[in-house]
């Protein structure tokens, strides 16, 4: 049973228009919940509120993690326990090791380690995340320090053997700023053997309005989850299977 963790802000923790149509669970693909030290089918909406680190998906809406792990499970074989810690409107300083957020998601990865017991396999970390410090005008340099600082205490904490990454999409009114936070994240991908680039798709969902909640601005629809969830799901199935 591989462990796969979905951190990030908003559009990990799942902020579309509504409740997905499609919501069958499969077997193999399950999601570990802390505060009832439980393990439960995958299906919307997904998560758990331990505010005011981490949240389940906005208003028990739809996110990309049932699609990402149906995919996962069907190209490797494996069986999947998902953990989600993502909290919308945070900037990667709010991930660091010294933050309340980044020890209650520890404890929440350990434990569901705890609960993959003898099955356990690989542990992936998948983020989606860099909107608000596109906002904040985060310098591409910055972000990527932060970010590999953040990655190296998960590998030391948690023992998570690769760090996933969705690439951000546009966010900003000046897509400079996005694009500093993009070439951050080429950059641990180009640079650090712990990274692995899972898509790029959201750089031209984010410009479409045919992918975007129209509700909430800057923010993916349960169509886009599923796009999302589907191609990078299956990037990281290809090299779990490279691994094996």
């Amino acid at each position: 049973m591989d462990v796969i963790v979905f951190g990030g802000q908003s559009n990990m923790e799942g902020q579309t228009e509504g409740f997905p149509s499609s919501n069958e669970p499969m077997d193999g693909v399950m999601e570990y919940r802390f505060l009832t030290d439980s393990v439960i089918p995958l299906v919307h909406p997904v998560g758990e509120d331990m505010n005011p680190a981490i949240e389940g998906a906005n208003e028990g809406f739809g996110s990309l993690l049932p699609d990402f792990c149906k995919t996962y499970r069907t190209e490797t074989g494996h069986e999947v326990l998902a953990v989600h810690a993502a909290q919308g409107a945070t900037r990667i300083d709010e991930w660091l090791p010294e933050t309340e957020r980044y020890q209650v998601a520890l404890k929440k990865i350990l434990a569901a380690k705890k609960a993959a017991g003898d099955d356990l396999g690989h542990v992936y970390y998948v983020w989606l995340q860099g909107e608000s410090d596109a906002i904040a005008k985060v310098p591409g340099e910055v972000y990527l320090e932060r970010l590999i600082l953040y990655k190296d205490a998960l590998k030391k904490d948690a023992g998570i053997d690769a760090f996933g990454i969705i690439r951000v999409g546009y966010f900003t009114a000046e897509h400079a700023f996005d694009e500093a936070i993009m070439t951050a994240q080429e950059t641990a991908c180009g640079c650090d053997a712990d990274f692995i680039m899972l898509t790029r798709i959201t750089a031209e969902m984010s410009l479409d309005p045919a992918w975007l909640n129209p509700y909430a601005a800057g923010h993916y629809n349960n169509r886009a989850m599923t796009e999302i969830g589907n191609r990078a799901g299956f990037a990281l199935a290809q090299y779990e299977k490279g691994r094996i």
